[in-house]
């Protein structure tokens, strides 16, 4: 049972009865303690996703609360995560990587939780497109993985493989002789 002094927040209506949760708020040192072991992106991602669930102001979470999360998310994923050499891949993209290394003279690269794969891809591009990769045309690279929504601004290879990290899983590029 819910007592009376708890805050009055979210009612929802079950049988006629309301029923009032207690509204949830975390202090910055309590977020930053969830994220403190974190090694990587996708560990950071889980993380964030638990907490907005219980944070975010519809759920019965306090709006500053939420927003401070935001902030230490994006701070962490801007300038304090990169992959390690021990990565783990997701499981989906490890699928995706296993069916494209095979082919000769071809980058693979994981940036965030991206693949993206450059080279000499012409005699692939139709295998790359039915494993469901789209073409990058100001890059000039094939990338896998879920964009959500349109950047207003278009960023760099570079700018994108400092804010998300980058390893490169396969290269096969050819070498070229001076001579």
């Amino acid at each position: 049972k819910i007592k009376k002094e708890e805050k009055k927040t979210n009612p929802q209506i079950f049988k006629n009865e309301t029923i009032f949760f207690k509204e949830y708020k975390m202090t910055r040192e309590s977020i930053l303690k969830e994220f403190k072991e974190v090694t990587g992106i996708n560990e950071a991602k889980k993380i964030y996703k638990t907490l907005a669930k219980k944070l975010h102001p519809d759920v019965g979470g306090d709006e500053e609360s939420f927003k401070l999360l935001n902030a230490i998310y994006n701070d962490l994923i801007e300038h304090k995560i990169y992959f390690s050499n021990d990565i783990k891949i997701d499981v989906e993209l490890e699928k995706i990587i296993s069916l494209i290394l095979h082919f000769e003279n071809i980058t693979i690269e994981l940036v965030g939780s991206w693949v993206w794969v450059s080279g000499d891809t012409k005699e692939i591009k139709d295998k790359l497109k039915e494993l469901g990769f789209k073409w990058a045309s100001k890059k000039k690279m094939w990338f896998y993985g879920e964009m959500k929504g349109r950047n207003p601004k278009e960023k760099s290879m570079e700018e994108i493989k400092g804010k998300y990290g980058s390893e490169v899983l396969k290269s096969d590029k050819k070498e070229r002789i001076a001579g």
